[in-house]
């Protein structure tokens, strides 16, 4: 029996969170609850139709972006710094070790108070919430102690490569893949916590479209929002990795090399 493809496997899937989310709509017979997948659809069309559809979706890509550039900005240079130079790293890994049990959402009260309810404060929220995230994953990738990176240095340096040298010219360049599939990653959390920051004083973004249909009692608009973002994010996910990969194409033949090995 010949085996079905992986675009078979995944329009199979979908078709039968369809159906499923259909028999749940029926049997709860309740639009506030549950609403169909017609309801829902009609709710996307309608917003393509106008226009709105594109705006509420490139202002929270928008913002998105933003505050993951601002952390990227911020979390690289530290976390390098951090990871070779022991002074910095001694003094600043309790405050980030610390971090990860810290709840980014209870710094969204300070940004208003700081910032407002404006452009910055939800800029602000997403920015905390990727320097929470990124910020130890460059430290992980810069102190990377597998073969590869091991032997890299060690030549580097049996060649007469200053430590600085070795840095810039063969270590920065090794390890850029892995902060760049980093940095992809860092979308999801984007997405996470620009979805709470637009409950506050929006016009567009997906949050508030969600917000607005929760408040009003329009379920369909947020399954709408809902649909919208997770097929967004995984396009773009699916996109970046793809593209990374081309560019990249390097690293992976070096570690299929080393598998095979």
């Amino acid at each position: 029996m010949k085996k079905l493809s992986k675009r078979a496997y995944t329009i199979i899937y979908v078709a039968c969170i369809i159906v499923l989310w259909w028999i749940w709509s029926k049997a709860t017979n309740k639009e506030l609850f549950a609403p169909s997948p017609k309801s829902t659809l009609d709710v996307i069309i309608n917003l393509l139709s106008t226009g709105a559809f594109f705006k509420h979706l490139w202002a929270s890509f928008l913002r998105v972006t933003i505050g993951i550039l601002i952390a990227t900005v911020v979390s690289i240079p530290l976390g390098m710094l951090m990871s070779w130079y022991s002074p910095v790293g001694k003094l600043l890994n309790p405050i980030v070790n610390s971090l990860k049990f810290a709840p980014v959402t209870c710094f969204q009260s300070l940004l208003v108070l700081y910032l407002g309810i404006g452009e910055e404060m939800k800029i602000g929220l997403v920015t905390i919430a990727c320097i929470f995230s990124f910020l130890p994953a460059v430290i992980q990738t810069c102190q990377d102690t597998t073969d590869e990176t091991v032997k890299l240095k060690e030549t580097a340096l049996t060649m007469g490569f200053s430590y600085s040298r070795m840095l810039m010219h063969c270590l920065i360049p090794y390890i850029t893949p892995s902060l760049v599939e980093s940095f992809i990653n860092l979308y999801a959390v984007g997405w996470t916590y620009v979805v709470i920051a637009e409950t506050n004083n929006t016009q567009y973004g997906l949050g508030h479209l969600m917000y607005i249909g929760g408040a009003r009692g329009k379920t369909a608009m947020v399954f709408a929002a809902i649909i919208t973002l997770f097929v967004f994010s995984m396009i773009f996910n699916k996109l970046a990795t793809w593209i990374t990969r081309k560019i990249f194409s390097w690293r992976i033949e070096d570690e299929r090399k080393s598998a095979t090995a």
